[in-house]
């Protein structure tokens, strides 16, 4: 299994969202993402998408937040520093762009 695999199905299973964090570092943007399978927390995973881009967040907050169905792909066009995509199928609460990632379950 390859790791953008991996991170798909960490992200059909961690759909709580418990924090989301923006670091600038080196003029670029990493997103820090701990997602959980419930409310509790306890077996929350920690993704960070490093150089994101074209970041869009709608509807996020005013309580438990929810990505039902992110889906990170490749991206084929040929982009400099832009290599996969992340989407919320369902909801279109979140859609980004990115260079690599790590977690660690990753």
């Amino acid at each position: 299994m390859g790791k953008l695999d991996h991170l798909n199905d960490l992200l059909r299973e961690h759909d709580c969202v418990m924090s989301i964090d923006i670091k600038f570092d080196d003029s670029k943007y990493d997103l820090r993402l701990k997602l959980s399978v419930d409310e509790s927390g306890l077996d929350a995973v920690t993704l960070t998408f490093h150089d994101i881009s074209a970041l869009d967040l709608n509807g996020f907050g005013g309580g438990l937040t929810q990505f039902m169905h992110l889906e990170a792909s490749r991206v084929e066009d040929g982009l400099d520093r832009v290599r996969y995509e992340i989407r919320d199928l369902s909801d279109e609460k979140i859609s980004f762009k990115f260079f690599t990632f790590s977690g660690s379950t990753i």
